[in-house]
């Protein structure tokens, strides 16, 4: 019944060139009618989890012209899309979390950390739309992300539905920007945000990727690339969360095993969905997706193989020199110093060098760089964490084993030219 609410409430068809899933998934009304709980949590018990993940192994690799898949493989996007969704819950109240499934509405869906995510919800409208009330959008996001890691070879040791979806995006509210959270929690510089606050900085899922924002001589405030303040600003950050350091090296390395960020110009990512509902973020460069892509306005991937499982990230972190620039977006990040051409296009951000920049996280830097299970076994714990953490849930609640997400071998990657790699 929510489903054919939804579909009477949204427009038939999106604006020339989106996805067609985009008004069912950054819903122009702000608000989508949901199960009631009986209804639920029946089409729940029913639910085939497995099915589920065969249709978005399916997906990942049907690469779209309304918005064309990295490297030919929607897995990362998708890993982004759970990370930032279940990120922003925090320890001081509970508040935040994928369950809900609010990354729909406002404020979370605008929010600078989540541009272009709208692109990675409507992909995903056609597996909603065929399993209905028995697939929550919380539980939608989250398998995504970690369906992915697991057929991009991933550890995964079990996943676990029933996430309570919201109609709307009151409970973010507290999250910011809002009035409400400006009343309770006001942050006059953005950058600075203090608890209860789940960041730093509104409208980040952690932190400044480029340092914590310093005031200059002018009187403004700016990030500063300086990874040993970083590393404060991160500690503070993950932990916020409920993250140990552990945890955290882990989910911050592991989770940068896959994707790439994208910002190859100045020009930004143009309306957000507060601005634009119908199209937004449609980038002002040249077609504004595939290598226009424009979303945090740093550039470049922070592997070889982005679409593979491994500690690349961490072994490349110890035994490279690294050195800060301003990237062709205008932001601070850093590339290898005196790369050879295959390594040219890797990026570190501010906040990965952070990681180096600190006692004890270097200490787990160097154990992940030499042990992979190790890295293996803390990833699989925080991403669970992560992904759990937060909101309300069925009495029929169900978990299955990670064996139930079979891997899937990726193929290597094949880049343009322009993007610095080799065809393989």
């Amino acid at each position: 019944m929510a489903r054919k609410l939804l579909a009477l409430l949204a427009p038939s068809v999106g604006v020339l060139g989106t996805c067609p899933g985009l008004p069912f998934t950054t819903v122009p009304q702000n608000y989508a009618a949901v199960p009631e709980l009986p209804v639920y949590d029946a089409a729940l018990k029913a639910l085939d989890l497995k099915a589920v993940v065969a249709d978005l192994q399916a997906l990942f690799v049907n690469s779209q012209e309304c918005w064309p898949a990295d490297f030919g493989h929607y897995g990362p996007l998708f890993v982004r899309l759970a990370w930032h969704c279940s990120g922003s819950w925090r320890e001081s109240d509970g508040r935040g979390g994928c369950a809900g499934g609010r990354q729909r509405f406002e404020p979370e869906r605008s929010w600078a950390d989540n541009t272009n995510l709208d692109k990675a919800r409507a992909l995903l409208w056609p597996v909603k739309e065929k399993y209905g009330d028995g697939l929550s959008w919380g539980d939608l996001f989250t398998l995504a992300g970690t369906t992915a890691i697991k057929t991009m070879g991933g550890p995964v040791s079990q996943y676990c539905a029933g996430r309570i979806d919201s109609p709307d995006g009151t409970e973010s509210l507290d999250l910011g920007p809002s009035p409400q959270q400006e009343l309770y929690a006001p942050c006059p510089v953005n950058g600075t945000c203090q608890r209860p606050l789940g960041s730093t900085t509104i409208g980040l899922i952690y932190l400044n990727p480029e340092g914590p924002v310093a005031k200059q001589p002018d009187g403004s405030w700016a990030p500063n690339p300086d990874p040993k303040a970083s590393a404060l600003d991160v500690r503070d950050a993950f932990g916020r969360m409920g993250m140990n350091d552990t945890q955290t090296v882990a989910l911050i390395g592991g989770g940068h095993a896959f994707g790439k960020s994208h910002g190859a110009c100045t020009a930004g990512p143009g309306p957000s969905p507060r601005e634009d509902v119908t199209n937004p973020w449609p980038g002002k460069c040249g077609t504004g997706k595939g290598a226009d892509a424009f979303t945090s306005g740093i550039e470049g991937p922070w592997t070889m193989n982005p679409t593979k499982w491994d500690n690349e990230y961490f072994v490349m972190l110890m035994n490279r020199t690294w050195e800060k620039f301003q990237g062709p977006g205008g932001h601070w990040q850093w590339r290898v110093k005196g790369a050879v051409e295959s390594e040219a296009k890797l990026m570190r951000l501010t906040s990965d060098m952070a990681l180096m920049n600190d006692d004890k996280y270097f200490t787990i830097v160097q154990e992940f760089a030499l042990n992979p299970a190790a890295l293996d076994a803390a990833f699989d714990e925080a991403w669970f964490k992560l992904v759990t953490n937060g909101g309300r849930w069925s009495p029929e609640k169900k978990c299955i084993p990670g064996d139930v997400i079979p891997a899937v071998p990726s193929p290597p990657p094949r880049m343009r030219s322009d993007d610095g790699f080799i065809s393989i």
